[in-house]
């Protein structure tokens, strides 16, 4: 049994959370990034329209051309980055356009490459069970490169246990018991961030796509 008063500060954390990321102007880039590559993921399971990814793709594509904006350098940004070129023959027009314009078969019609080509991009592969594995690749790398807060990351991952998805690295249950002490006991926030850390770090060692 959780403590009275969950909603409420899950809320006041969830608040609390994003302002820290958003609070860092320069790393606008790479926390889209990182939206888009979820966007796409989640949207196998249906978690939210096209319209979504759209609209989260052409901030990526003006942030890229915006002076200052921080770059790790890293292969996996580079993986992302090339997971949006991949993406614009599919969406880049599109994605230029105002949403309320483009009608919903459109939108339906570049779906099924929305889902499939950033897990083929980032991970090397697409198929049945890939797009979770995505998701969780996605915020631990994020988390590992300074990106993503791990409370965020824990509740991204724990989020898609509601899709009973095939997690063959065993990370949803940990990351929603994670998630849910940080919630509940705020005075342990800086050690189970630490073991979100962890966790996420021994998936990342384990997982059949190192990044180099």
């Amino acid at each position: 049994m959780r403590p009275p008063g969950v909603r409420q500060r899950v809320q006041e954390v969830a608040r609390h959370e994003l302002g820290l990321v958003e609070s860092r102007p320069q790393w606008r880039l790479r926390v889209r990034l990182m939206a888009l590559i979820d966007l796409c993921a989640r949207l196998y399971f249906d978690d939210h329209p096209v319209s979504v990814v759209l609209k989260c793709y052409r901030e990526v594509d003006d942030l890229r051309v915006e002076p200052g904006q921080a770059r790790t350098g890293t292969d996996f940004e580079t993986r992302c980055l090339r997971c949006v070129d991949a993406l614009r023959p599919v969406i880049g027009a599109m994605a230029a356009r105002p949403i309320e314009e483009i009608p919903f078969d459109e939108q339906d019609a570049v779906a099924a490459d929305l889902v499939s080509i950033p897990p083929e991009v980032v991970l090397g592969r697409a198929g049945p069970g890939s797009q979770f594995e995505l998701v969780c690749w996605n915020q631990a790398n994020a988390v590992a490169e300074d990106v993503q807060r791990p409370y965020r990351a824990a509740r991204a991952i724990a989020a898609e246990g509601f899709h009973d998805p095939v997690d063959v690295f065993g990370l949803v249950e940990p990351m929603t018991a994670l998630t849910e002490r940080y919630e509940d006991q705020p005075q342990d926030r800086a050690a189970t961030a630490a073991e979100i850390v962890r966790v996420l770090d021994e998936y990342r060692a384990a997982a059949p796509w190192p990044v180099t």
